[in-house]
């Protein structure tokens, strides 16, 4: 039998544009202090700068969720993330704002102590505090009906769709930005609301 397909394209839309001329997909590690300060602006800042230039019907951003190995509790914290988008992915955008928030609480040397069932209780309560039902976020990361090494079922299976998405476009590092299909490559994530507009206005013209 043929692995599982996903039921729409990957990703957590952080616009809702109709009819974008612009694709822009951000593949982001929410353990990733780099990808922590290209999202506080893109999110932040350049979202409302331009709805306010009256472009956000014409720019679609998407967030691609890139896991990284050598920081073990990514792969739990990127199961929340896959976790906020089943259950609400309106509310989503928000939650991962929130993770790279306290991003610096699940660093290294805050977690070496903890088990992944304690790690996924903080990653709960940042989902309450974010809006999410208790109760339905702690279920969807409870370890208590798992049988052998079948994982988290429905979370599971998005973060598989997730991984193999971005491991098929040759993603290596966090952050990486793709505009249209094509990683562009000088995108920084040190760059601010002024560098994406000078990136991004002529695309329109």
């Amino acid at each position: 039998m043929a692995a599982p397909l996903p039921p729409a394209p990957p990703g957590i839309k952080l616009t809702n544009a109709a009819s974008p001329a612009i694709v822009v997909e951000l593949f982001h590690d929410v353990c990733c202090p780099y990808s922590k300060k290209m999202y506080d602006t893109v999110h932040g800042s350049l979202l409302a700068e331009l709805e306010a230039r009256g472009l956000s019907g014409r720019i679609e951003f998407l967030w691609q969720s890139v896991p990284q190995p050598w920081h073990a509790q990514s792969c739990c914290m990127h199961d929340a993330v896959m976790a906020a988008k089943i259950l609400d992915p309106g509310k989503a955008p928000a939650y991962i704002a929130a993770i790279y928030a306290c991003q610096s609480e699940f660093f290294d040397d805050q977690i070496k102590d903890l088990s992944r069932v304690q790690l996924y209780a903080r990653l709960a309560a940042i989902a309450a505090d974010s809006g999410y039902d208790a109760p339905a976020f702690a279920g969807k990361l409870s370890l208590d009906q798992v049988s052998g090494n079948a994982g988290l079922g429905e979370v599971t299976q998005h973060l598989k769709w997730a991984v193999k998405y971005h491991r098929t476009r040759g993603v290596h590092t966090s952050p990486t930005v793709f505009i249209n299909g094509i990683e562009a490559g000088d995108v920084s994530s040190g760059w601010g609301v002024s560098e994406w507009m000078e990136k991004l206005a002529p695309m329109l013209a």
